[in-house]
């Protein structure tokens, strides 16, 4: 199996299922909220691909970040509004961070097991298991950036007045293009990757 194959096929199932996860825990976390808008637009469901979006798993799977498909949600429909809107968006993250550490534990203990299905294709199980944690872990990092459509985004006014929003609002684009410019040269990767090892660190130790 090629070098280039190899890392492909181990890097697939992270880069589709992370944002799958991401969005799928927030579509039903806001619809539990009384949220109509997920159902009403089609997300309450076990499907994966309709979490799909095209750009973002390009990125996942070639700078290890991106996004799926945006949920969208309303949090007219909360009881309590904050509340609301920091359960919806704060709850993915976590989801995200909680399945990457798993999955980091099982491949740690895998590769443990004397077995030779551990060491089929140059162990290509465990690598694969590998990335799936560590590309869950570093999705839920990455939307740790106030930036759309990521989740800080929508948590960041709950905690600056409306008018650092509304500025924030306006330099919604130049943001995004930094974002890109950043996350290319890999600047943003010498941010996420030492916290992405922080937990994985975690978990192994």
């Amino acid at each position: 199996m090629s070098s280039v194959l190899f890392w492909l096929l181990v890097n697939l199932p992270g880069a589709f299922f992370a944002p799958v996860i991401h969005e799928f825990t927030k579509a039903r976390v806001s619809a539990a909220l009384g949220d109509p808008q997920p159902r009403k637009n089609g997300f309450i469901t076990f499907d994966p691909l309709r979490f799909f979006e095209p750009i973002g798993f390009i990125l996942m799977l070639a700078y290890g970040v991106g996004w799926g498909q945006p949920v969208p949600t309303s949090p007219f429909y909360y009881k309590d509004k904050r509340k609301g809107i920091a359960l919806t968006y704060i709850t993915p993250i976590i989801a995200n961070l909680f399945v990457g550490m798993a999955v980091i534990f099982l491949a740690s203990v895998l590769r443990r097991i004397p077995l030779e299905i551990m060491q089929w294709g140059d162990g290509f199980l465990i690598y694969a298991l590998t990335r799936f944690g560590r590309l869950n872990i570093r999705l839920a990092v990455f939307n740790l950036l106030p930036i759309h459509p990521l989740a800080m985004s929508k948590l960041l006014p709950l905690f600056v007045s409306p008018e650092t929003t509304m500025t924030l609002n306006q330099h919604e684009k130049p943001m995004q293009l930094l974002m890109l410019f950043l996350l290319m040269f890999g600047v943003l990767d010498g941010i996420i990757e030492p916290i992405t090892h922080i937990f994985m660190s975690a978990v192994l130790w």
